[in-house]
């Protein structure tokens, strides 16, 4: 009987396994040895890492910039044996820093065992961004817990530091003459600075002409970019205004935007029918300052702007005037004076605005042939002997001078004479000569020269290749003469400036006074100024010389311009 139960039972649990395989195919079978092992199969986690983790900003200053978006990136790793699903990604900012904004994907695909995935969280630093350190905890979580360790990162924060793009400074050229007149095409160089602290973005200039006024270089809109602090931007147009323009100045309006459109200043420039322009072009290459302390850009320099307005005009002044630059045509270009032609063109300002000269008085040529120095001096002496013992007269000279090597005797040298044949330059004896024989009241010589075979790049030395004193020569009638250096040495350039040192400090001085400086005064200003700022700024030694005739011995000291 215990034998037939036996069997029974036997038959009873096979049963139950046969059902339960039938039913489920997750349950295992039925061993050997009639032993039963019923199991199911335990689902595998994953195991999550965050590896590869990188930030990037765009100006690469390793912060948040207000007004900037950064990105956090990293790689999502499963390394388990599981697949994850239903992630999320968690930021916390434990420092809760206002102004910033984070941009997580909404959704992380499933990662199976051994993929990865690449992720990036975008974050924007809005205007509000206050300086400071934001500390993040970046996780990513999965539904039983076996989401990543908390990736830490600290990150600098950084206000917002406004730009500020303006138009600084604008120069109005020509190549066909030296005023502004209707019908002759002019340059107008515009000079477009950022002086804010901040990076200024999508900057955009739209200039505004009146009727008849044409812009022939089409960038009515211009488009610069993107400038740094401090950083400029040359904007050159060219105009032309047709027989039909009735005003007596052009007014030009400068729209300026950029990105924010809130941190431009608009520009507005207005030029006078008949005015006297250079004849110059500017190029300046714009390097970026990243100090903090910004210095304003110019395409001039600072005497050339607010010059003193003498309300009192004086009919019997004359003015002669030369800028002799462009020796090439005799030389070659490496003897050209540098900035003779600007020195000529501002000094005629002076003496107009600030010296009180009439126009019609005033005699202006730039790189003037022999021919036309010759004519010029000749009528301006027959002019004064005509006007009467009361004519005053100031000449300005700007350019190469040069000595005999036998005689030493100094000559002034025209842009068509060679100075290895000086039978065609003008000795200098000779235009004091002549000065002094007009019985002017007052005669002002201004030398920008030297006359020991320098110039102001060494040209006229190196050509020759030798260095003479000059003899003095003696002075005829009522003149006092101011001299850039002595016989022995060479007339400087200032490039900061864009001048010849010595006109530049000359220029200065009556910009300080308005004019009013006595001679006494500015002979001791020039030896202090010329004499330190050569060695200081060029490493040369450069000083003035002021020499008077015997009839001025006694008087010149009190005499003004």
């Amino acid at each position: 009987m215990k034998k037939f139960y036996s069997i029974l039972l036997l038959f009873f649990f096979s049963g139950i396994s046969v059902s339960f395989a039938q039913q489920n195919k997750q349950v295992s079978a039925v061993s050997e040895k009639v032993y039963i092992s019923v199991t199911k199969e335990a689902k595998q986690p994953p195991y999550l890492e965050i590896i590869n983790y990188e930030f990037t900003d765009a100006n690469e200053n390793n912060k948040i910039d207000a007004g900037e978006t950064v990105k956090i990136s990293f790689d999502l790793v499963n390394s388990g044996k599981g697949a994850g699903s239903g992630l999320r990604l968690v930021i916390k900012d434990n420092n809760e820093i206002s102004g910033l904004k984070f941009y997580p994907p909404e959704d992380l695909k499933e990662i199976k065992p051994e993929e990865s995935i690449h992720v990036e969280i975008p974050i924007e630093g809005n205007l509000s961004l206050p300086d400071g350190l934001v500390s993040l905890q970046i996780v990513v979580t999965e539904p039983n817990g076996f989401g990543t360790n908390p990736l830490e990162a600290e990150i600098e924060t950084q206000a917002f530091r406004p730009p500020l793009v303006k138009m600084v400074d604008y120069q109005v050229s020509s190549q066909s003459g030296n005023t502004l007149e209707k019908r002759r095409p002019f340059d107008l160089e515009v000079l477009v600075q950022n002086i804010g602290q901040g990076i200024a973005e999508d900057i955009s200039v739209a200039v505004t002409i009146p009727g008849n006024v044409f812009c022939l270089t089409a960038n009515q809109l211009e488009s610069i970019g993107e400038l740094q602090p401090g950083e400029q931007k040359l904007i050159p147009y060219t105009f032309v205004a047709n027989n039909e323009y009735r005003e007596n100045a052009i007014d030009f309006d400068f729209r300026m935007n950029e990105k924010h459109g809130r941190f431009a200043e608009d520009g507005h420039v207005s030029l006078t029918m008949n005015q006297q322009v250079s004849t110059e072009k500017l190029v300046v290459r714009g390097i970026p300052e990243k100090e903090v302390e910004i210095a304003i850009a110019s395409l001039t320099s600072d005497v050339d702007k607010d010059i003193p307005v003498n309300p009192d005009k004086y009919p019997n002044k004359v003015a002669l005037i030369f800028g002799n630059e462009d020796y090439s045509g005799t030389l070659d270009a490496e003897v050209n004076v540098d900035y003779a032609r600007r020195d000529a063109g501002v000094f005629l300002e002076y003496a107009v605005k600030t010296m009180g000269v009439v126009e019609e008085n005033i005699y202006f040529n730039t790189d003037a042939t022999l021919g036309t120095m010759n004519r010029e001096i000749d009528r301006v002496c027959e002019l004064i002997k005509r006007m009467g013992p009361e004519t005053e007269l100031i000449f300005y000279y700007a350019g190469h001078g040069y000595p005999d090597e036998q005689n030493h005797t100094p000559y002034l040298i025209p842009v068509d004479v060679n100075a290895t044949n000086l039978t065609s330059a003008i000795p200098l004896k000779e235009v004091y000569k002549k000065f002094g024989a007009t019985g002017a009241k007052k005669i002002t010589v201004v030398l920008d020269a030297c006359f020991s075979g320098g110039g102001r790049n060494q040209g006229l030395l190196a050509a020759r290749g030798v260095r003479i004193k000059p003899k003095e020569e003696e002075l005829m009638g009522n003149m006092v003469v101011f001299s850039a250096s002595t016989g022995e040495q060479t007339a400087l350039p200032y490039h900061d400036e864009k001048h010849g040192l010595f006109t530049y400090f000359l220029l200065k001085k009556l910009q300080e006074t308005g004019g009013g400086v006595t001679f006494g005064e500015l002979d001791r200003y020039l030896k202090s100024q010329v004499g330190v700022h050569s060695l200081r700024v060029m490493g040369k030694t450069q000083d003035p010389v002021t020499t008077v005739s015997p009839q001025m011995s006694q008087l010149w000291k009190d005499l003004t311009f």
